[in-house]
């Protein structure tokens, strides 16, 4: 059955509009508490963090009287990317860390990721638990306007910890590189020049002048038009550019070439190989280029598809002991360095196996198969199985032999993700748009 509040990356929508309601986040901190925070050997210990949305602090305080209901000792380490949540949760103990974000969605967009004691993402059944309990506390029509707590949210600072935590991560410092850094005006636009500078880099720092308002707004991983300009007047080496939680990132290099997660993934691997660094195994996603695929097949090392979202990589990992995966869109996990997806350590990664492949005289570019990806926006209210019925007809119709093709309904935003991948650059193009207006077609005639 499907879930009413979790999607494909926790809690997301627009703030302030059904069901994301300032009531809604009470609610859903007393279920939080009442479903995860139990159990008699639970202390009750929450840590938040949050980006730089202006309604982030309200989310903040309606979830903590749920949770001050419930007991629970909160403490805020306000702006800072999301892994910084995750390390933290699992350093000093914490029963639940919970970042406020909506990732890459601009600002009237919020919600919430919620991690466990050991630094990952809560189960499905976790997030069925919760729901389970949003509905049981809305059945009981509780006043929310009377709960108070003489307990208050305590503020603390992680930022230098993490910094460090990140810092540890690499292995060689003062790579004496000149790069770009993209902040999206989001959750790193403090930490993460201070982590590129103790680590030697020359910076050239963008989009880090948060507002409330502009984060993601045509900057950051989203949005990359302007990038190759800028590498190329900073003279950067790369541009790494962040979306505004932090756990993701994309890369341009002084080329203007975009390189996504597939790439980032392959320079990581074929710089270990180099260094005779084990690499067990990876697991991606269902949108990860054959090229990549093929790249492991030919060097011997397993590779394992999951269902988009990097909870279901990080899972697929988990079952199989594996160290690296990640997906397209910039999510790199490396259990070895961190339990969640990390920008800034993916990045100083990426870095430090490029330099090696690089003065090896090593290319480190992944040839990969033509791929488009198409964003089909869709009215929110439109309904679940007139989408799955367009979608499904668009595949059944489209799948070919010579075309490898994945349609399906964003967990994140209101669009419809269509994935077009062939040997052949004319023939992605091309079905792209067909199958574009045919999906569009569809729901309107769906609709009427």
């Amino acid at each position: 059955m499907p879930k009413k509040y979790f999607g494909t990356d926790g809690i997301r929508g627009e703030f302030g509009v059904e069901p994301l309601t300032k009531d809604f986040f009470v609610i859903l901190g007393i279920a939080i508490g009442k479903s995860l925070l139990s159990s008699q050997d639970c202390k009750k210990k929450v840590i938040f963090g949050c980006d730089t949305r202006k309604s982030c602090s309200i989310i903040i305080n309606q979830i903590s009287k749920g949770l001050l209901e419930e007991g629970c000792e909160i403490h805020n380490a306000s702006i800072v990317p999301t892994p910084a949540i995750a390390f933290y949760t699992k350093k000093e103990n914490y029963d639940l860390g919970i970042m406020v974000s909506a990732s890459h969605n601009l600002y009237k967009d919020n919600g919430i990721k919620i991690f466990n004691k050991n630094g990952f993402k809560i189960s499905l059944d976790d997030e069925n638990h919760i729901e389970n309990y949003i509905e049981n506390i809305k059945n009981k029509n509780i006043k929310l306007d009377s709960l108070k707590s003489n307990k208050e949210i305590e503020s603390i600072d992680i930022s230098n910890q993490y910094i460090n935590f990140c810092l540890e991560t690499l292995k060689k410092r003062s790579l004496k590189m000149s790069l770009t850094l993209d902040l999206a005006n989001g959750s790193n636009y403090k930490i993460a020049p201070k982590v590129f500078k103790k680590a030697g880099f020359n910076l050239n720092i963008i989009n880090d002048k948060p507002n409330g308002e502009n984060i993601n707004e045509k900057c950051g991983s989203t949005y990359l038009e302007n990038l190759p300009d800028i590498v190329k007047d900073s003279n950067s080496e790369f541009a790494v550019s962040m979306d505004g939680d932090g756990d993701r990132i994309l890369i341009i290099n002084k080329d203007g070439l975009v390189l996504d997660g597939d790439d980032i993934l392959y320079t990581i691997i074929k710089g270990k190989m180099i260094l005779n660094e084990e690499v067990n195994g990876v697991v991606g996603t269902t949108m990860t280029n054959c090229a990549f695929e093929n790249y492991l097949n030919n060097e011997n090392i397993k590779f394992i598809r999951a269902n988009v979202g990097d909870k279901n990589v990080m899972e697929k990992m988990l079952q199989n002991n594996y160290l690296l995966g990640g997906e397209t869109s910039g999510h790199i996990l490396m259990l070895d360095k961190s339990s969640s997806g990390d920008s800034i350590i993916a990045a100083l990664q990426f870095l430090y196996y490029s330099d090696i492949l690089n003065k090896k005289n090593i290319n480190y570019k992944l040839k990969k198969y033509p791929q488009k990806i198409t964003n089909l926006l869709i009215d929110k209210d439109l309904p679940e199985n007139t989408v799955n019925i367009a979608i499904k007809e668009a595949s059944d119709k489209f799948s070919k032999n010579n075309l490898r093709l994945i349609i399906r309904k964003s967990g994140t935003e209101n669009c419809i993700r269509i994935m077009v991948e062939a040997e052949d650059l004319d023939l992605v193009n091309s079905s792209s748009e067909e199958i574009k207006d045919f999906i569009n077609n569809n729901l309107i005639t769906l609709s009427s």
